[in-house]
């Protein structure tokens, strides 16, 4: 079975929340605990009006292809996600709906839609399932609805009959009851942020890590503090896991459906050929090292970020001249500063006026947390845009 009512269900209530968290200026897993205390979208917690729901049925009928079905309308007149759930089980374990598209890219961006069969998704499930080993439970620190979340939540969970533990129960459950046998989601932020607390792992935990290259460091404190195991995953939304390592500082070994076409470019068992995200540098033909992103992309959060389309959206406010956009590192992770140069007179409060404004525009990720303002944008000897 492809997917449980229940993981459907999880899988659902993610993308409910995403869908609905930055208009309503509320983190995602707030909403998710609204979802989760009532599977009811207008009458629970979570509230939904007509407007809503119709984001809403639209965004579930874009991420499970529901088009086939002609369930759209159908969606709108039930108002349960266990009713939507089962409506979606029953044809995904039919063989009506094969595909899953998910979304690249960010506010700042025109969300970039990316189909992955769900053949190609369950034979990366079938050796994950070598490589994890003896797992007891799925604590997933991650969105269910991306790519990473998905494989490595709902569709392991299903194939190795785990319980899946999400959202806010899974941050409890991370902080305080971790267990022998557990396999935990989540992004290099989040081992950063495990890795700096006082006490220690219990024995037996097993870490995963993707969508950013997690730092050497970040995964010998996580292994310092009791991990047993940090398996770092390499991928993308365009082909979804490529290849995978458990040390740190080797290559990454390639999934088996996975094979070197060239340099820059793998082709599946099923022939479908696939852009390797980064350039890389290839130490056998299954073993490989990323270099740099190829679309200049950054991670903040697990969260592909582009700082010059950020810029972009910066300068189209009508008090900035000009802008600079650039990663700093902070103890937490990579996060956005921006320089700006005013229009007119730079002043506090332009400073306030655009952080409420990018608060209400941009996504956390997307959103610059340190503004500085000034006469020009910084420059060095051969006139070249550079730090400050």
């Amino acid at each position: 079975m492809p997917l449980s009512r229940s993981n459907c269900i999880a899988t659902l209530q993610h993308l409910v929340a995403a869908t609905l968290a930055a208009d309503r200026g509320v983190a995602v897993n707030e909403l998710l605990l609204d979802l989760q205390a009532s599977d009811h979208l207008r009458d629970g917690p979570a509230a939904l009006d007509s407007l809503d729901e119709l984001a809403v049925a639209r965004r579930v009928t874009e991420f499970f292809e529901l088009e086939k079905t002609g369930a759209e309308e159908w969606l709108l007149r039930r108002h349960r996600l266990s009713e939507w759930s089962e409506l979606i089980c029953d044809n995904l374990n039919d063989g009506t709906l094969d595909q899953i598209w998910f979304r690249s890219g960010g506010t700042t961006g025109e969300p970039k839609l990316v189909a992955q069969r769900l053949a190609h998704l369950l034979s990366e499930v079938g050796e994950i399932r070598e490589i994890v080993g003896n797992a007891r439970r799925i604590i997933a620190l991650v969105p269910l609805h991306h790519i990473y979340g998905f494989i490595w939540g709902p569709l392991l969970s299903e194939e190795l009959n785990l319980t899946l533990i999400h959202g806010g129960e899974a941050v409890e459950e991370a902080h305080h009851n971790l267990q022998h046998g557990d396999l935990l989601l989540a992004v290099p932020e989040w081992w950063q942020y495990l890795g700096s607390a006082r006490h220690a792992l219990p024995p037996g935990v097993i870490g995963v890590t993707s969508t950013g290259p997690c730092p050497p460091e970040v995964v010998r404190a996580a292994l310092a503090k009791g991990l047993e195991t940090m398996i770092e995953v390499y991928g993308a939304s365009d082909t979804g896991g490529i290849a995978w390592r458990t040390e740190t500082g080797r290559g990454f070994q390639l999934f088996r459906h996975w094979k070197r076409q060239d340099g820059d470019h793998l082709v599946s068992d099923a022939g479908t050929v696939g852009l390797l995200p980064d350039h890389v540098e290839w130490q056998s033909e299954r073993t490989l090292i990323p270099l740099r992103r190829r679309d200049e992309a950054i991670q903040v959060g697990g969260v592909n970020v582009w700082p010059d389309r950020v810029r972009a959206f910066i300068e189209s406010h009508p008090g900035v001249e000009s802008c600079s956009v650039r990663p700093m590192a902070t103890d937490h992770g990579t996060r956005l500063k921006a320089f700006i140069v005013a229009e007119h007179h730079a002043n506090d409060g332009l400073k306030a006026e655009l952080r409420d404004w990018l608060k209400a525009s941009l996504s956390a990720a997307e959103r610059p947390i340190n503004l500085t303002l000034g006469d020009a944008l910084p420059r060095n000897a051969m006139g070249k845009l550079c730090d400050w």
